[in-house]
């Protein structure tokens, strides 16, 4: 978000969490959910065959309103579902269990997929990856990181990859930083890798709004 009075960028972990305690963080779901679709359809056009993994904050899980506003801009764009991969944090998704899966499974019903973000941190995280009708695991970093120098994240994060297997999960590792750790996670057998190492954050030209 650019701040009107210096022209700067701030970024989201700045803004996010006031959005969310003044409830203005829909008005931010729905922002970034039109952009997304409106220039995912574009480069359908064009013949793309790239997946838009967006972010969805915590308050989705809730809110009655998401299904028929995602309903409507996939026929609005004209845009194919199948490249719409949709992140929710562990935290949020088993903060109301029941609820999630409710969601997760309306959105899957329209061919969209669901990643589960930050996966490893919470108590009972083997337990929500059955749970949960998700089709990919995100490892968080904090598990990720040290994997060349750390043998219990070894023994874990190897862990985590073949019962998503197991489960015919995807799995992603975040926080890729170096050749090793790369090279441990392949032996394992993960499917996709972010970070660094592969490559880093590039900003985006400025949008509309509407």
């Amino acid at each position: 978000m650019r701040d009107p009075k210096t022209n700067e960028v701030t970024l989201p972990g700045k803004f996010i969490e006031i959005a969310e305690e003044v409830g203005l963080i829909q008005s931010i779901d729905h922002y970034v959910l039109h952009h997304s679709i409106k220039k995912l359809a574009e480069l359908q056009k064009q013949g793309s065959k790239i997946k838009f993994a967006i972010n969805l904050s915590g308050a989705v899980v809730d809110t009655p309103v998401l299904l028929p506003y995602l309903k409507k801009l996939i026929k609005r764009f004209d845009v194919d579902p199948t490249a719409l991969i949709f992140e929710v944090t562990e935290t949020v998704a088993v903060s109301n269990l029941y609820q999630a899966k409710l969601m997760m499974t309306a959105i899957k019903a329209l061919g969209c997929r669901f990643s589960l973000d930050d996966f490893g941190v919470g108590f009972a995280s083997f337990n929500y990856m059955r749970e949960l009708p998700i089709d990919i695991i995100k490892i968080d970093g904090i598990f990720i990181k040290n994997l060349d120098i750390n043998a219990d994240d070894q023994l874990f994060v190897k862990a985590l990859i073949d019962v998503a297997k197991g489960l015919g999960r995807k799995t992603i590792a975040e926080f890729v930083e170096n050749e090793a750790i790369l090279n441990i996670l392949q032996e394992y057998g993960v499917d996709f890798a972010q970070g660094f190492y592969i490559g880093k954050p590039q900003q985006n030209l400025p949008v509309e709004t509407h």
